[in-house]
């Protein structure tokens, strides 16, 4: 459902309910009753005390004309057996006011749930869309959308609800004044709403500017949380180069533009709140005028009505300052619906089928994968036998990384089939497949917290958590750098990581992965970013895994893959050789000038 300024009252009613149900209609009954409360109130004893004031004097003829068609609220109150007098009348006050407290009491209590209902369920179903989504679409859905929505646009979708219906409580309350205006003299109240329906005309236009800005607003907010993703990532590069000035030039940008529309806003909004009054005040004294002069109203009648029509006039105004809150905040609720529904449109499919262990082999056939125009993977057909090694080499772009994707399960070929012990991958349940994955990339994953949630995945400390955590640090060939730190497993690692080296981060990386007990390890490049020393280290964990794990290796260093069982060479899409290290070098020769180039 995308919102227009053509969206009535109505249209937003229902996609409010649509997040909270039935509780919205009990907040809405609430606010109804309490605004009628406040009605009757303020304004039905207004002409009770009036009445009992005059008592049984001369005024009293009078008086009953004053009053309008309230004066039979008057005979009513007699009839039900009630004597009309202060005490009673005060009593009455008292009662109904004390039980408007109480309601309000309960509104208040229950708009505080209403509230923590609403922003957790907005909350949540955009975290579980964001969690179904394919790799591949995930990659066409900007990411500092992603952030701005699930942060300041849930927030301003948050505040468009409640100045919804705290404008829809304003409204009510003004209709029980305008109806109880009617009935004290309705030629005053018909005059008055003509007025009223006048300046709405103005409002309208002012409204209309408001939420346009508004929208681009919320537009603007994606593109600095998106630049300011990038600004964080790539600060060091930023910083070394000096090229932050420049960059930051970019985000200076849009917060200009951001600013300038909360401007217009702002122009808007004081527009709007300067002007309320003074065309109140003109509207009422054009009717008082014109009833005094031209329509021979008695002005009793006219000062009561005055009184009424103070009070609803009152609440016009809040009702539209309160519209122009919810005008000011309505482009939340076009980004998070916008961006709920993009999600909602790219779920990933998954098989009926439960993966559990691998048999015999993953197993490519003719498998081919486009991005746009470009041909990134061109018939390649490959095996990796269970607890087998296979490499991965060749040139950037050559399509190993989509190569490792596809065995991932982060992507399904155009054409072409990935089988897992003979059954196609797209009929596995891919969630319960990729359990069993293990992904190392070059760029290492280390969350800001301790080495044993970061291992563990904040898994509890139980005795058995323990013991497996212990293992995968000996398998990892951490046990004497954990040992040494002051606080053990319970060192914090900062930000990705920062308070260690690279080659820590990659070695907690590779301990998550074998904690949670998977079956194929990938690793993209994990060790093109380590010195020497370092990544002799991590080959040689590799080394120690190899004949436990289904092992797929992705590497520039050709020592890295020495080892592996079956190495293939792949050049613009497609596998151009393939075998042991000592098979390649004998039959391939663009494997041998590789080799000759890195003096293995």
């Amino acid at each position: 459902m995308k919102f227009s300024l053509k969206n009535n009252f109505l249209t937003h009613f229902k996609y409010y309910y649509s997040i909270i149900g039935n509780k919205l209609l009990v907040f809405l009954g609430l606010s109804i009753l309490i605004s009628f409360l406040d009605g009757m109130g303020l304004a039905m004893f207004i002409p009770l005390l009036k009445a009992v004031g005059d008592g049984q004097t001369q005024a009293a003829a009078d008086n009953q004309e004053s009053l309008g068609q309230l004066q039979h609220l008057i005979g009513l109150i007699k009839k039900m057996g009630f004597q009309l007098t202060v005490t009673t009348v005060l009593m009455s006050l008292v009662t109904l006011f004390v039980f408007k407290g109480i309601m309000k009491y309960f509104q208040m209590k229950f708009y505080a749930r209403l509230r923590e209902l609403f922003i957790k369920k907005v909350r949540y179903k955009l975290v579980n869309n964001l969690e179904g989504l394919s790799y591949s679409a995930f990659l066409k859905i900007d990411s500092g959308k992603i952030q701005n929505t699930l942060t300041t646009e849930v927030h301003r979708l948050f505040q468009s609800f409640h100045f919804y219906f705290t404008a829809a409580q304003a409204a009510v309350m003004l209709l029980t004044y305008m109806f109880l205006a009617f009935l004290a003299n309705y030629q005053f109240a018909v005059l008055v709403c003509v007025g009223a329906v006048v300046s709405n005309l103005i409002y309208n236009n002012i409204y209309k500017t408001t939420k346009n800005a508004s929208n681009e607003l919320s537009k603007k907010g994606a593109d600095f949380n998106s630049f300011l993703i990038q600004t964080t990532h790539y600060f060091k590069y930023l910083k070394s180069t000096n090229t932050f000035n420049r960059y930051a030039g970019k985000l200076k940008n849009v917060i200009n533009q951001a600013e300038g529309l909360n401007r217009k806003i702002g122009h808007m909004t004081a527009i709007a709140t300067s002007i309320k009054e003074p065309i109140i005040v003109i509207i009422v004294t054009v009717v008082i005028f014109a009833q005094l002069n031209w329509m021979g109203a008695s002005l009793g009648s006219i000062i009561l009505s005055l009184l009424l029509f103070y009070r609803a006039l009152s609440f016009l105004v809040m009702t539209q300052n309160y519209w122009q809150g919810f005008i000011e905040n309505s482009g939340g609720i076009n980004s998070v619906n916008s961006l709920t529904k993009e999600m909602a449109a790219l779920q990933e499919v998954h098989g009926p089928v439960g993966f559990k262990t691998i048999q015999d082999k993953i197993e490519l056939q003719n498998v081919t994968l486009s991005y746009d125009s470009l041909r990134v993977l061109d018939g390649i057909s490959i095996e990796v036998p269970k607890k087998s090694t296979i490499a991965l080499v060749g040139e950037s772009g050559a399509g190993k990384t989509t190569l490792a994707n596809m065995i991932a399960g982060l992507i399904r070929p155009d054409t072409g089939e990935l089988y897992i012990d003979g059954i196609p991958m797209q009929q596995y349940n891919l969630n319960t497949y990729r359990e069993k994955v293990g992904y190392i990339s070059q760029e290492p994953v280390v969350f800001n917290d301790t080495i044993f949630n970061n291992i563990t995945f904040w898994a509890e400390p139980t005795p058995e958590n323990k013991k497996r955590f212990n293992e995968v640090l000996r398998m990892a060939s951490l046990v004497s750098y954990v040992n040494s730190l002051p606080e053990k497993e319970l060192t914090n690692l900062g930000d990705n990581g920062i308070l260690i080296s690279g080659g820590q981060r990659q070695r907690i990386s590779i301990a998550r992965e074998l904690y949670k007990d998977t079956e194929v390890l990938i690793f993209d490049e994990a060790t093109s970013a380590l010195d020497s020393e370092t990544e002799k280290i991590i080959q040689e964990n590799i080394e120690h895994l190899r004949g436990t794990y289904t092992i797929v290796l992705i590497a520039h260093r050709l020592s890295t893959i020495k080892e592996a069982d079956t190495i293939y060479l792949l050049e613009r899409g497609k596998v151009t050789a393939s075998g042991s290290f000592d098979e390649m070098v004998n039959k391939s020769t663009r494997f041998q000038k590789m080799v000759s180039l890195q003096g293995i």
